[in-house]
């Protein structure tokens, strides 16, 4: 089947799925959203077997010292800090005294690097048999846009300080959700819950801070057709 009608079918799907919920009276949309399945984080991501640490048989002392050295490698590279630093010479120094001892560094560093890009492909993988799912899902608003109303989008987040004080987490632990009226918030990282129909697509947007701007990526969107605070219980849970 030709691409472009693939996406056309997906797109009227989606749309006469949303068509239906719409144009439910307010008791039946009530009780759309109260059958509506409850997720976790944890749910969001694929099943995958568990990895293997291939620091597992290192002393700890060589493990503390190959995480030193992995950042130091990275940050190097990264142009973060200088290779005439002092810093990047007390890692090349201590990776030579670990050869000369006759460990095989580099072969750990490889694995453990290997480790961190299927970790890293892990986190830009989505759940598709959550795509079109009427689901609720608890955690933190981060608002893209504010105004006098509210927000009308902004990215839900598993932890408070996600995306500006730390780094984002992975794209499929990062929800777009885009409502159709102005929800009032108090500021950053407000605690919610919302509930809508969930899109498992992968996308991004701009996300602009104090610092400047930044292109986050996400696994899902949400059009939210109910949002509500989120209660201590749940909040306790994330």
């Amino acid at each position: 089947m030709p691409r472009i009608l693939i996406v056309a079918v997906l797109i009227c799907s989606a749309l006469f799925s949303a068509y239906k919920l719409i144009s439910l009276d307010g008791d039946e949309l009530a009780e759309e959203i109260s059958a509506a399945k409850l997720l976790e984080w944890p749910d969001l991501v694929p099943d995958a077997q568990p990895l293997a640490d291939p620091l597992s048989d290192a002393p700890m002392h060589i493990r503390f010292d190959l995480g030193f050295i992995g950042k130091v490698v990275t940050d190097a590279d990264a142009g973060v800090i200088s290779r005439q630093g002092p810093e990047y010479v007390n890692a090349m120094m201590l990776l030579e005294k670990h050869r000369s001892d006759g460990i095989d560094v580099d072969k750990l560093l490889a694995a453990v690097s290997d480790r961190d890009q299927v970790i890293e492909q892990r986190g830009e993988a989505i759940n598709q048999s959550l795509d079109g799912q009427l689901v609720r899902l608890p955690g933190y608003a981060l608002p893209l846009e504010m105004g006098e109303g509210g927000v009308t989008e902004f990215l839900l987040v598993p932890f408070v300080g996600a995306c500006i004080h730390v780094p984002p987490p992975p794209p499929n632990q990062i929800v777009l959700a885009q409502l159709e009226s102005a929800y009032k918030v108090n500021g950053l990282y407000d605690p919610v819950l919302i509930t809508g129909q969930l899109t498992a697509q992968t996308t991004s947007t701009e996300l602009f801070h104090v610092d400047g701007e930044a292109q986050v990526p996400m696994g899902y969107s949400m059009q939210v057709l109910h949002i509500e605070p989120l209660d201590e219980k749940l909040a306790s849970s994330l």
